[in-house]
């Protein structure tokens, strides 16, 4: 019987949160596919009619589980937000998911590779240059209309991504308990207000 794209999707899914576990326990480099496969309930075989390898499984867990998810939950009027409602919901979305039980295992893993292997770097940021490039576009019409200073794009949502990140790596990876203290609406309207000070000024 023909496999469905209900259930395709559902066994990708099932292949997906099992090498999360799988990759968190061994790490990336010492786990197998047979690994990953046992602890789906599925042939080893069978992976690879989802996934072309295991580097492959690895970039489709970063791109379920990162801020790309974010892509695909975008309003129809984004282009349209001014600077200040764009960047509360981008950073309410980031931390919606980066702070989830998923991703911050995913993290551990991929920051344990990335020390012992740095070109695994790689894998998770094209997982992130989708979303990179968004908001860099809108930055650049935003400039263009002149509802913010000209600057560089790239740099901006570098420093604005790094201001999230750097909260969420001291609150889920390190638990310093300085940064566990505040909510993620203290936290949104902190980052926005110290980032709208820099884009508005003429």
């Amino acid at each position: 019987m023909a496999r469905t794209p209900k259930v395709v999707e559902d066994r990708r899914e099932q292949i997906i949160d099992a090498a999360v576990r799988v990759f968190s326990e061994k790490g990336f480099e010492r786990a197998t596919n047979k690994d990953v496969a046992q602890a789906a309930g599925i042939t080893p075989g069978l992976i690879y009619h989802y996934f072309a390898s295991k580097e492959d499984l690895l970039k489709a867990i970063f791109e379920e589980h990162s801020p790309l998810r974010l892509m695909r939950s975008l309003p129809e009027n984004v282009p349209d937000l001014a600077p200040e409602a764009m960047l509360r919901w981008v950073a309410h979305q980031i931390l919606s998911i980066v702070e989830s039980e998923q991703y911050v295992r995913l993290a551990r893993i991929f920051l344990a590779e990335v020390l012992y292997n740095p070109s695994m770097a790689s894998v998770g940021f094209a997982a992130m240059g989708e979303v990179v490039g968004f908001l860099e576009h809108y930055l650049t019409l935003k400039m263009e209309s002149g509802e913010i200073r000209s600057a560089d794009p790239a740099l901006m949502v570098q420093l604005f991504g790094g201001s999230l990140m750097a909260m969420v790596i001291r609150r889920q990876l390190m638990q310093d308990p300085l940064a566990l203290h505040y909510t993620h609406e203290q936290i949104v309207d902190g980052v926005v207000t110290m980032t709208l000070r820099g884009w508005l000024q003429t």
